[in-house]
């Protein structure tokens, strides 16, 4: 099926599948009994991106994770066989949390809870129960920290509540993970993070992320020549192409055709690769999947709340975790290649102070469009068919999980 008739010239190159039509109900970004059904519907089934391997590089590296959405602690740890594991961060005695006294991060060769002694070993077996003689019929191979299902793709690490998910993670990430799975992530490193705690929705959140019709107003003054003359808005704010892998999307960003480039930035790619749009950059594997002409980079969704957008030499992540139904924690990493020499390095500084910049403008939306929708007074949004078919994807593909329909 293809995209209707329209003079925005956004190509849809797979299957378009059905959405939801008509103006969008507000009550679901605003509603805390539905956030309670987004959270056992959708968070406690979906794969869940915690951070990257090379987040625990070395036997014993381990990471505390508290993850609201769950109202859980999750504890990442290096096995001596190599393989990353996670455990609910709990006790199996009476359910003090086990790295407590480790702090958030760190690396150890065993945890001992700090209430009792229970000793569990990197594989979440249990080790040593103090006084074991005072607890008769107590087996130990039953004691062992309770298990959460983990698994890697492309270096990305994954959880899911489910101790036997629905589906493997491969199959959850589906034809978008098979669209991305040639670039190469392992060759780049963290340059840069950026985080906020947002008093909005996470679904708010993530919709300013996917659409490109902002483009032209909130980052008219940061983009190339500090502002977008009338005759170009139509480029910016479009995107080029986009693809489905319900309940995943994929959208390429065109580089238009006339970029006022700033001296900083032509000097910015005569010294390495930068977020700076550029006609000469190298095309990766796994990016330009709709072989667009003028393409610029491509952002990536994985449902429900997890973007991995990718460009040429570089990429960035975003993770939107819910907290409440008007709360959001949001998390941005960019990678690039690892930086060989001084003119590499400034080429990352500009990247990172580029997106910087864009991003102060981006979140700037956030609170005053929820408190607005809080307030009842708008019942419905327009959402455009094309523009914003993003919008309109992630909702519908919400609605179909909270309403059992997946």
């Amino acid at each position: 099926m293809n995209a209707p008739a329209c003079d925005l010239e956004t190509r849809i190159t797979t299957d378009l599948p059905a959405m939801i039509e008509g103006p969008i109900p507000v009550e679901p970004y605003v509603s805390a009994e539905f956030f309670e059904r987004e959270r056992e519907r959708i968070f406690k089934r979906v794969w869940l991106n915690l951070c990257r391997a090379e987040d625990l590089p070395e036997v014993g590296d381990f990471k505390v994770f508290e993850v609201a959405v769950w109202k859980a602690s999750i504890l990442l740890v290096h096995g001596k066989d190599g393989t990353i594991r996670a455990f609910h961060n709990t006790c199996t005695h009476r359910g003090n949390q086990v790295a407590a006294r480790y702090g958030c991060a760190g690396n150890t060769r065993t945890f001992v809870c700090g209430y009792h002694g229970w000793t569990f070993e990197l594989d979440g077996s249990l080790r040593t129960l103090p006084a074991q003689e005072y607890f008769p019929g107590v087996d130990k191979a039953k004691l062992g920290l309770l298990p959460v299902a983990c698994d890697v793709w492309n270096g990305f690490v994954f959880v899911n509540w489910n101790a036997q998910p629905e589906w493997p993670l491969a199959e959850f990430l589906g034809g978008l993970g098979r669209q991305i799975d040639g670039y190469p992530f392992a060759q780049m490193e963290r340059v840069a993070r950026y985080s906020a705690r947002v008093a909005v929705n996470w679904k708010t959140f993530v919709d300013a992320f996917h659409e490109t019709y902002h483009v032209g107003m909130v980052h008219a003054r940061s983009l190339p020549g500090c502002s977008i003359p009338t005759d170009l808005r139509h480029e910016f704010d479009t995107l080029a192409s986009a693809r489905f892998y319900p309940p995943h999307h994929s959208a390429s960003n065109r580089m238009v055709s006339r970029v006022d480039v700033t001296p900083v930035s032509a000097a910015a790619w005569q010294l390495g690769p930068s977020f700076a749009a550029n006609e000469a950059a190298p095309r990766l594997p796994g990016t330009n999947p709709s072989d667009d002409p003028r393409w610029y980079f491509d952002i990536n969704v994985f449902f429900p709340n997890f973007f991995v957008d990718v460009g040429p030499g570089w990429y960035f992540t975003y993770n939107f975790w819910p907290i409440s139904v008007d709360e959001t924690e949001w998390t941005m990493d960019i990678y690039q290649y690892a930086a060989a020499d001084v003119g590499q390095r400034i080429a990352q500084e500009h990247t990172k102070v580029l997106l910087r910049d864009l991003l102060y403008e981006d979140l700037s939306t956030m609170e005053t469009t929820h408190r607005a929708l809080k307030s009842g007074a708008l019942k419905h949004m327009t959402v455009g068919p094309v523009m914003e078919v993003a919008v309109r994807h992630q909702y519908t593909n919400v609605m179909l999980w909270v309403n059992g329909e997946v």
